[in-house]
């Protein structure tokens, strides 16, 4: 059974240019789409998608506040905030009111699909945003495969500071091995 999804976005073209790459997998089906926040109430209440992308700005609403408004109208819709910031002041707000993630608009198309069928199975993503500067560092040396000793040489810290990073990262993005890193470094583009 295919992944229902509907979209919020004020801009036309990334409206259409979502809904060619979702057109484009077998187990995705585009229900709706809208841009005005006014619209979303109905929108969800009618086609009671799968997962709502919905932009996190829109000139006559803030998305933030569409999401409660969403989940009420449709309890069973997952909803993925879209942005063009991946600060984590937006990430941490979202799923404080019910999102189950943020996407960036700079993030791949790949990404993308990755985070609608995660959150379609219910899985709430990570905040990406919430990593600090160094933490991020860390990730991208950890994903170019880099071992703790080169990671801190190359950061100018000490190794057993890595690894406290590391324990650090694994706790935040809920992941439990070294590897499940690597592969949450590259979703990224680290």
């Amino acid at each position: 059974m295919a992944i229902r999804v509907a979209i919020v976005d004020d801009h036309r073209l990334v409206r259409e240019g979502l809904c060619r790459v979702l057109e484009a997998e077998p187990d995705i089906e585009i229900v709706g789409a809208c841009g005005e926040g006014g619209e979303v109430p109905a929108l969800v209440a009618d086609l009671r998608p799968d997962v709502l992308l919905l932009d996190i700005a829109l000139p006559d609403a803030d998305g933030l506040s569409l999401i409660e408004e969403a989940r009420r109208c449709s309890p069973a819709t997952r909803v993925l905030m879209l942005s063009m910031h991946s600060e984590s002041e937006y990430a941490a707000a979202a799923v404080e009111r019910g999102a189950c993630g943020l996407v960036g608009k700079a993030e791949s198309p790949d990404a993308l699909l990755g985070a609608i069928r995660a959150v379609a199975s219910g899985v709430r993503l990570p905040i990406e945003g919430a990593l600090t500067a160094r933490e991020r560092e860390v990730l991208a040396a950890i994903t170019a495969g880099l071992p703790n000793g080169e990671i801190a040489e190359k950061l100018g810290i000490r190794a057993k500071t890595v690894e406290g990073h590391c324990e650090r990262l694994m706790a935040k993005l809920d992941m439990h091995t070294r590897a499940g890193l690597v592969a949450h470094g590259r979703r990224l583009g680290l």
